[in-house]
């Protein structure tokens, strides 16, 4: 203070000010952070329900898959689309054996019934055994990615993105978004569903929602989480189970 006694009075307010502010701006900011500080160690992360969730992908568990045995040459052409009818009041289980494990999946014919019929149909014919995942996506070679997400592709006996069973049916009304572990059908044409089909490997709730869902993996994460660009698919099971509650 002996030094503002040198200027004059307006300068000495005009610097008083200025101090008040600095020391008053000081003080906000310090109790601004403290404030983010407390509020970041004591809250809880807020987590936000994502459409679709409560239908597709809250599927329950399914049981331990039982022994099964590879189709040896299996069909890998049909001429027509599967006459197979799915049971009412039961549930549906795949297990996807590979080489890198079991990747097991939870069908919902309840939201994809079409969807549900084809893979039924065709893993029960072993048309799915010995292919492989012929692409995982992103890439930026191989066949194209039209799912912009991390997935695998699989179910394409020609590998290259373009091949099917012989023969294709309308797709079901897409319900659910490609979370972790989703399984949907997947082609050259969203709107046709063939053989082709693809797990989400991780967040791709942001894609359009263009491709029918029609499973949610329950277990065998490990596995999924391994699968690379040529891992065999051994065999393909379905098992039949008490239905959703």
């Amino acid at each position: 203070m002996l030094l503002l006694k040198a200027f004059p009075y307006v300068r000495q307010r005009t610097v008083l000010q200025r101090l008040a502010h600095v020391r008053s701006r000081t003080v906000t900011v310090f109790i601004t952070v403290g404030m983010l500080t407390l509020a970041a160690c004591n809250s809880n992360p807020v987590i936000t329900a994502t459409p679709g969730l409560v239908t597709i992908q809250t599927a329950v568990t399914c049981p331990a898959p039982s022994a099964h045995t590879a189709v040896t040459n299996p069909p890998r052409h049909f001429t027509a689309a599967p006459r197979l009818t799915l049971q009412d009041d039961v549930g549906y289980c795949a297990y996807i054996d590979t080489s890198a494990g079991i990747v097991t999946v939870r069908l919902r014919p309840e939201y994809a019934p079409r969807a549900v019929t084809e893979f039924v149909d065709l893993a029960q014919h072993g048309f799915y055994d010995g292919l492989t995942f012929y692409q995982t996506c992103p890439a930026a070679s191989g066949p194209a990615c039209a799912v912009s997400a991390p997935v695998a592709l699989a179910g394409d006996p020609t590998a290259t993105g373009a091949g099917g069973p012989g023969y294709s049916v309308a797709s079901d009304r897409v319900v659910g978004d490609y979370l972790f572990g989703a399984v949907a059908m997947y082609g050259p044409d969203p709107a046709r569903i063939g053989s082709q089909f693809f797990i989400s490997r991780g967040d791709g709730s942001s894609v359009a929602r263009n491709y029918d869902i029609f499973g949610q993996v329950t277990a065998g994460f490990q596995a999924l989480s391994a699968l690379q660009k040529g891992t065999t698919i051994t065999w393909i099971a379905i098992a039949i189970t008490a239905p959703e509650p």
